[in-house]
């Protein structure tokens, strides 16, 4: 009699020490991968627009937004543009600006893009760029930028009024 129980306790211990063996290893889960750093850039600038002088700032997410702001004593006008538009007021000269890329592009008579702006604020040269454009715009204006950094963060303190 006893004989007849072990067996089945012998085969039950082998199906359990066996059928709760995997076969796999197990493997650590694995984080999701991480978006690449968004880089931003601050710039102070200094300049003389159809003999107006201004101080202002530009502040950039990497092919994401442009903010620039120009004031004298008060502010005198702002800028938004994003890939796919562009918004610009300057109230003291009653002008406003809404729009596409085309409309920047005919109003300075040369093919504009949200990169080639962004590029061209981001180059060596940033300085005779802007001038360059501004001249095809109809404006005479000189330009020197005070100061360019990156930082890790950035707020954009824009509102479209």
């Amino acid at each position: 009699m006893k004989r007849k129980t072990i067996y089945p306790l012998i085969l039950i211990g082998l199906v359990v020490m066996t059928g709760c063996r995997s076969s796999r290893e197990a493997t650590r889960p694995q984080a999701a991968p991480e978006a690449p750093a968004r880089t931003y850039t601050v710039m102070t600038y200094s300049a003389t627009v159809d003999g107006m002088s201004v101080n202002g700032q530009v502040r950039m997410a990497q092919d994401s937004i442009i903010w620039l702001n120009a004031s004298k004593f008060i502010e005198v006008g702002r800028a938004l543009a994003t890939p796919d538009s562009v918004w610009v007021n300057v109230p003291l000269m009653g002008q406003r600006l809404s729009g596409d890329y085309n409309d920047v592009s005919r109003k300075a008579r040369m093919k504009v893009s949200f990169n080639d702006l962004q590029e061209m604020l981001e180059s060596p040269d940033a300085e005779e760029r802007i001038a360059t454009l501004t001249r095809r715009m109809g404006y005479e204006a000189t330009i020197r930028i005070n100061k360019r950094e990156r930082v890790k963060s950035l707020t954009f303190p824009f509102n479209k009024q």
